[in-house]
């Protein structure tokens, strides 16, 4: 059997997903998931579709992210525990950014 060795260039790896044209790939990306998210998002006051957004700026690591920006978004994102007195829940979980993200093609995590 023959070994294989491989040397990677870590730094010009790590460097690669601050790259200007990965970014612009990236924010390409993540701005159709917004269009994706807030098309398919549930709507009362209309307040937690329009504060899905693309994070501006990337995080240090170059992942760029889509946040909703309202303080409840948690809630709308996951549901909560809360039941009506027949035991039925009464905000279900819509999983908005998910759907866009998976829906875009993107990956995501949770």
């Amino acid at each position: 059997m023959n070994d294989i060795r491989i040397d990677l260039d870590e730094d010009a790896i790590a460097g690669l997903a601050l790259h200007p044209d990965v970014q612009a790939d990236l924010a390409t990306r993540m701005d159709r998931v917004v269009e994706i998210a807030q098309v398919t998002a549930p709507v009362l006051t209309g307040a937690y579709k329009e504060s899905i957004h693309r994070v501006e700026q990337p995080d240090i690591n170059g992942a760029v992210h889509v946040d909703a920006s309202v303080d409840y978004a948690i809630y709308v994102e996951h549901g909560t525990t809360q039941r009506d007195r027949n035991g039925h829940a009464i905000h279900r979980p819509h999983y908005t950014l998910i759907h866009a993200l998976d829906a875009a093609g993107g990956n995501h995590h949770v």
